[in-house]
């Protein structure tokens, strides 16, 4: 929890001369994604005060839940873990959360009008078609022969290859992570912008403007999504070149009769599409809405804009993979402007570098990794 309100008396040579009252943390974390979350607790559980702060509305950052036409509990975006034994050990056996093989996943290429042919996802002939014939070769370094012994080899060794997700969605890692945060006694302000950051070398703290109030923490967590201003210190200021990646997401909501046999589809040089996800499971439909009621997650390339003709367009594609039936209709739809994380991996080890102690990183640019990273750490 917080510690008491001060007021400041006697400004450092690097600290804002006009200073009221501020407040007190020991740790100060910049958004409330899922790893951030974990982060916090486990500062928590070791008697620190933390405060969590976030451009939302609600705690959960890429993996927040979004609610279209009444239909709650909807995938934001498109979501599963990739391979990282320790990641999927401790969700599993620490978290508890409910990890499956994701089922149902298939990759989709199309042969000029021949069609579409389908894959599972782990078949060695899918990875194979995607690694020779979609991969482009190093630099077009390699012939083709090259290329495709370097191909079966690649496919060779990664025999088995798969994806992870959680049975209930990411409502049910929310709702855990949400228990766990409340139990903590963890402060965390919405909708709150943080506009100036001064680190003081002098009195070792990290002294923030969010909103209209002050706080002084001990140390910064930051993550790879941190949306940062101008880092002062009296030493020379630091200003990150923000980097924007956009993933847009696109939700399409249709009425259709087919009984459902794909779930996760990887489309393979479509010029839309790069992944679909039927996510009706993880809603707040009932069982008899879900028999005629389909709730699918685009992820589309980063140059497909929204446009009033995209919705038709996405259902086309649907009718031609056979996920939904030709007389399905749209009943409701949805674009979304994804931003990936604005920082790096070297943008956060400069910080460090630069501030010390008073900064502590983490690395949640890739979710499973990111949780293999301090699995460790956060069973202990």
């Amino acid at each position: 929890m917080m510690k008491e309100d001060l007021i400041a008396t006697k400004p450092t040579q690097n600290t804002s001369k006009d200073l009221k009252s501020f407040v007190i943390y020991d740790y100060l974390c910049i958004g409330t994604s899922i790893i951030m979350c974990l982060e916090a607790c486990y500062r928590a559980s070791k008697g620190e005060s933390v405060l969590m702060v976030d451009r939302g509305k609600t705690l959960g950052g890429a993996w927040t839940n979004i609610e279209i036409d009444g239909i709650k509990n909807i995938e934001n975006a498109i979501h599963y873990f990739l391979p990282d034994d320790q990641a999927i050990k401790f969700m599993r056996d620490k978290l508890h959360w409910p990890i499956e093989v994701s089922r149902r996943k298939y990759r989709y290429f199309k042969f000029f009008r021949l069609g579409y042919l389908r894959s599972p996802y782990s078949s060695w002939l899918g990875r194979l078609i995607q690694k020779v014939f979609y991969f482009e070769r190093q630099a077009k370094k390699l012939n083709v022969f090259s290329h495709i012994f370097k191909s079966i080899a690649e496919v060779v060794k990664g025999r088995g290859e798969r994806s992870y997700y959680v049975k209930n969605g990411s409502k049910g890692m929310l709702n855990s992570i949400k228990s766990m945060v409340k139990k903590m006694q963890i402060d965390i302000w919405y909708e709150s912008d943080l506009t100036n950051v001064v680190f003081d070398d002098v009195n070792k703290h990290v002294q923030c403007k969010v909103n209209d109030k002050t706080v002084l923490a001990k140390t910064l967590v930051l993550g790879h999504g941190a949306r940062l201003p101008v880092l002062e210190n009296i030493n020379g200021n630091l200003e990150l070149t923000e980097k924007i990646y956009p993933r847009p997401a696109f939700h399409l909501i249709v009425e259709d009769s087919k009984k459902i046999v794909d779930l996760e589809i990887i489309m393979t040089s479509d010029s839309l599409i790069k992944y679909v996800h039927d996510v009706s499971r993880f809603t707040s439909l009932n069982d008899e809405e879900k028999l005629n009621i389909k709730v699918f997650v685009f992820a589309l390339h980063s140059h497909v804009n929204e446009d009033e003709s995209l919705a038709d367009k996405l259902l086309s594609r649907l009718v031609d993979i056979g996920l939904v039936n030709a007389d399905s209709r749209i009943l409701s739809s949805l674009y979304s402007d994804v931003i990936l994380p604005t920082l790096h991996d070297e943008d956060l080890y400069m910080i460090k570098d630069r501030f010390g102690d008073l900064v502590s990183v983490l690395r949640t640019e890739n979710f499973s990794k990111g949780i293999g990273y301090y699995a460790e750490k956060w069973s202990n």
